[in-house]
C-alpha cells in the first residue's frame, strides 16, 4: 500500500539508485527498544519494530538489493537502507561514493541541504545531513563500511519535527555481521 508519507520515502529510499519503494506501516506506542540485524550488521532503537522489505535497484553498476526497514510514527518515518555494493566500489573514493549517494536522495526528493558535515561511525566514514522539500524535512546520517552503504533518516513534515530524530539517529550501531 502505498501513502502519501510512503511516495517521499521512495524518492529517499532511491538514494543508492533507482529504487522503487514503497511501504506504509503504523508503528505501535510503548517503549523503544533496540532491535538488531545481524545479517545486515547493526542495531537501531525504535518506538516499534521496523518492517524489512527487499528491492532489487538497478544501476549502471549492475543490480544490488536494497534491504529497507521502516517504522511510522504518526506523520514521521524511520527508515535504514542497507545496500552491499561488493566489488562495484572497489577503488573509489569513499567520500565519493558518499558524496554521489547524499545527492541522489536530495535530487530524488527535490529537497535542498540545510546542513552537512562529515561524520564517522568508529573508523568508518559518513555524511550527516538535513534538507527540505516544499513539505517534509529530512534528517539523514549516511555511512561506507567497507561496500556497504548504510542509510540512517527521519522524515517528517515541515509543520511537526520527529522529536525523536537524534535518539533514533544516535542510536544506529554495527554490529558482527551473520550471512
Amino acid at each position: 500500500m502505498k501513502t502519501k508519507r510512503g511516495s517521499w520515502l521512495v524518492a529517499l529510499s532511491m538514494v543508492c539508485a533507482s529504487a522503487v519503494f514503497s511501504m506504509g506501516v503504523a508503528a505501535q506506542s510503548g517503549d523503544w527498544k533496540s532491535y538488531s540485524y545481524a545479517p545486515d550488521g547493526f542495531s537501531i532503537s525504535a518506538p516499534s519494530a521496523p518492517v524489512m522489505s527487499k528491492q532489487d535497484v538497478p544501476t549502471e553498476k549492475g543490480s544490488f538489493e536494497l534491504r529497507s526497514y521502516l517504522v511510522e510514527v504518526g506523520s514521521s518515518a524511520l527508515y535504514v537502507g542497507v545496500v552491499d555494493y561488493g566489488s562495484a566500489v572497489s577503488g573509489r573514493d569513499p567520500a565519493d561514493v558518499l558524496e554521489g549517494a547524499k545527492s541522489g536522495a536530495i535530487n530524488n526528493v527535490k529537497a535542498t541541504v540545510s546542513k552537512e558535515s562529515k561524520v564517522t561511525l568508529g573508523i568508518y566514514p559518513g555524511l550527516s545531513f538535513e534538507s527540505e522539500n516544499d513539505t517534509m524535512h529530512f534528517s539523514a546520517r549516511i555511512y561506507l563500511v567497507g561496500s556497504v552503504l548504510y542509510q540512517v533518516l527521519t522524515a517528517s513534515p515541515k509543520s511537526e519535527p520527529y522529536a525523536g530524530t537524534e535518539r533514533y539517529l544516535n542510536s544506529f550501531q554495527l554490529i558482527p555481521r551473520t550471512h
